[in-house]
């Protein structure tokens, strides 16, 4: 399991910066797909320095009419359903493959 690590960097009714330690091009740019197709964000973005540290930089802004709260929650609720989608996904090709002729 990932040891990771979040910093909030800056939080205002409209945005947040996070700093992200232990994750890093895989997690982060997950989550900005689950956010870039949301019309309730203005913008989304993530920043990794360099491939070898394990650092990085997340970036959300919202809409002035729409609750940031609201927008990460139902972000990160999305991204949990994908990622029990991709699990099942991989547990039944498992299972086939395991049970093949």
């Amino acid at each position: 399991m990932v040891d990771l690590k979040l910093r909030v960097l800056r939080f205002t009714d409209r945005e947040v910066k996070l700093e992200v330690e232990g994750e890093g091009y895989t997690f982060l740019g997950a989550l900005q797909d689950i956010f870039v197709n949301d019309p309730r964000v203005e913008f989304v973005g993530y920043n990794v320095p360099h491939p070898l540290i394990s650092k990085a930089t997340f970036t959300l802004r919202v809409t002035p009419e729409n609750d940031l709260r609201d927008v990460l929650k139902t972000g990160v609720e999305a991204l949990k359903d994908r990622l029990g989608e991709l699990e099942n996904v991989f547990l039944e090709a498992l299972k086939r493959w395991e049970t093949r002729s």
